[in-house]
């Protein structure tokens, strides 16, 4: 949409029911009657309506003042911490896709983005699912044909994202044919990270034989092979047993034969195109590896961001020319599957990185959104900072009481189905249907039941036949 142009009075699917009726008034919400919209994400009136993306529908009546039927949209005008949960098939994953068309830049213009400035993503994909955001979805299949129907009956075209990069570890084959082979480099890894991988802590004799090692070779581009002869040079060893230095030599060895490690690695400048997405596709990797690969991306990414408006906020302050390259303002990693790479009950190389970036990526313009089927099984340090929920069905009870206790605003305390009356948030969860979900916004008084949109770009994650 141009930049000046109000929201749509009219758009998508019309809704005037729903099976579910809350039995709490919304006493706060971001409404615009012209139109009839809400937006999440957003503290401030909408006066002048931009960088809005179109999430769905709000799908529930509501006593007082009913929102059933209203446009939903995100404010993605500054960072956000979002946690999306479910089980598989409820659609977080296509939450996924639906926030990534939003903020990305599409091939052609559409009503999903109002006003939007599009902003630079990097997707941690451990499910190889998600690079049919590359292309519109097509009739001869099967799955796609329904979505082109429900496209249709919203209002919606379809599309595709105009800058879609996909990367892919060496271990992995092309499944298009021209996906970009990456690694990380040896050197940008920590000691830490070594140690979590292999299963020491830093303070062990391993971990004195590794920082040792890194020490020697620091300032130098290296590989896991240079580590390995370091180690096993005796020369380099005063009284260190042979036994610590052949458990990491042998260990290192192993994940050499990764291929994800070399001198010249991934830079993460390279990344950093606004608009664009970039999909790492990762389900080939060990899960050791997957969460080594998020922790490299999410500190440098939050080192460079961090720099860069640093050094921005201090040009602009004694009016000084600024930094010499142009980064985009705003960066999102998106995490799928975010418990295999920050687990709670073992320690991972991606849980401090993730920790430090949403404790203080907000001032360097960095969004994180993780999305999980296992709600319970992610470092409770990591969602200390959420500010945005989806809640999708859930079953288990623990998973129940962990996506809850990360909700930022107040839960239902009823909600009539049919009828029937549920008094226990857990239970609503667990009747939901798919695309259904509750949104929790910090700014909104009470969480709010919502219908998806259909995803514009086709849609990698339905079932096979």
């Amino acid at each position: 949409m141009s930049t000046n142009s109000p929201l749509p009075e009219r758009l998508g699917r019309m809704i005037d029911k729903s099976p579910y009726t809350a039995q709490d008034p919304i006493v706060k919400i971001n409404y615009i009657q012209k139109g009839n919209h809400v937006i999440f994400g957003s503290g401030k009136p909408a006066d002048d309506p931009k960088n809005l993306i179109y999430l769905g529908k709000v799908y529930e009546n509501t006593p007082g003042r009913s929102y059933l039927g209203c446009n939903a949209w995100l404010d993605i005008s500054f960072p956000h911490v979002m946690y999306i949960t479910g089980t598989r098939g409820s659609g977080k994953s296509f939450d996924l896709g639906v926030l990534l068309e939003g903020i990305s830049r599409l091939e052609t213009p559409s009503p999903i983005q109002a006003n939007v400035t599009p902003q630079t993503s990097i997707l941690l994909d451990l499910q190889n699912q998600f690079w049919t955001l590359r292309f519109e979805p097509r009739a001869n299949v099967e799955a796609n044909a329904a979505q082109l129907a429900e496209l249709e009956a919203w209002g919606l075209s379809a599309n595709r994202l105009a800058d879609c990069r996909i990367l892919i570890p060496r271990v992995s084959s092309q499944l298009v044919g021209d996906e970009e082979y990456f690694t990380l480099r040896t050197a940008d890894v920590l000691a830490s990270e070594w140690c979590a991988i292999l299963g020491q802590t830093v303070y062990s004799p391993q971990g004195h034989v590794v920082s040792r090692t890194m020490e020697a070779l620091e300032g130098q581009a290296y590989d896991i092979d240079e580590m390995v002869n370091y180690i096993d040079t005796d020369s380099n060893w005063g009284n260190i047993a042979d036994a610590s230095r052949n458990a990491v030599s042998y260990k290192l060895a192993d994940l050499g034969r990764s291929k994800l490690f070399s001198k010249d690695g991934l830079e993460i400048k390279d990344l950093l195109v606004p608009g664009r997405c970039n999909v790492f596709m990762l389900r080939d990797l060990t899960d050791e590896d997957k969460s080594l690969v998020a922790a490299v991306v999410a500190r440098q990414l939050f080192r460079t961001m961090g720099d860069y408006h640093s050094r921005r906020k201090v040009a602009s302050f004694f009016k000084t020319e600024g930094p010499a390259e142009e980064l985009p303002g705003r960066v999102w990693l998106v995490i799928d599957e975010a418990h295999v790479v920050a687990p709670s009950n073992r320690d991972s190389p991606a849980r401090e990185a993730l920790v430090e970036f949403v404790k203080r990526g907000r001032d360097a313009g960095l969004s994180l959104v993780l999305a999980t089927q296992q709600p319970s099984a992610i470092d409770d340090r990591i969602l200390s900072q959420v500010n945005l929920s989806f809640n999708h069905r859930l079953t288990f009870q623990s998973d129940i009481a962990a996506a809850v206790a990360r909700v930022p605003t107040k839960t239902l305390s009823g909600l009539r189905i049919g009828g029937a009356a549920l008094g226990d948030f857990g239970d609503m969860l667990r009747l939901l249907d798919s695309g259904q979900c509750f949104i929790g916004d910090h700014s909104t008084s009470r969480v709010v039941t919502t219908l998806i949109r259909p995803r514009v770009t086709s849609h990698g994650g339905y079932n096979p036949s």
